[in-house]
């Protein structure tokens, strides 16, 4: 995946996303400061959080508040062609997170449990 945004491009982003969340209409300064697609612009973004979250410079809740933000531009892409990989993606793993199983015990981190092995599964298949 080729990467065009810079890191403080990402950041802005990210808290707009946390704070009121994101639709198309909000990424058209962007994309066109930048020459991208809004696909590339929700892909590098989502990008950008898992990375944060696997190294640990993001935590759980954040990174899951910003994937929540940017839902409806996914979705209203999707609506209109196909949804953005991986954004799409990495906003499902941060999701499984989102509550603990009945079946699990009380000190479940859902995060930990469930969405970090699915975060890593798509790093993974995003770099080979």
């Amino acid at each position: 995946m080729k990467r065009v945004l810079p890191k403080s491009e990402l950041k802005a982003l990210s808290v707009e996303a946390e704070a009121k969340g994101l639709t198309l209409n909000d990424l058209v300064g962007t994309c066109e400061k930048f020459g991208v697609a809004p696909q590339d612009v929700l892909n590098e973004l989502s990008v950008a959080i898992a990375e944060g979250y696997l190294v640990g410079s993001l935590i759980y809740d954040s990174c899951d508040s910003v994937m929540n933000g940017i839902i409806d531009a996914i979705v209203e892409l999707g609506m209109t062609g196909v949804l953005p990989q991986p954004a799409f993606a990495l906003y499902q793993a941060f999701d499984q997170g989102e509550w603990i199983r009945s079946n699990d015990p009380p000190e479940t981190d859902s995060g930990e449990t469930y969405t970090k092995p699915l975060v890593l599964e798509v790093m993974r298949a995003l770099n080979d």
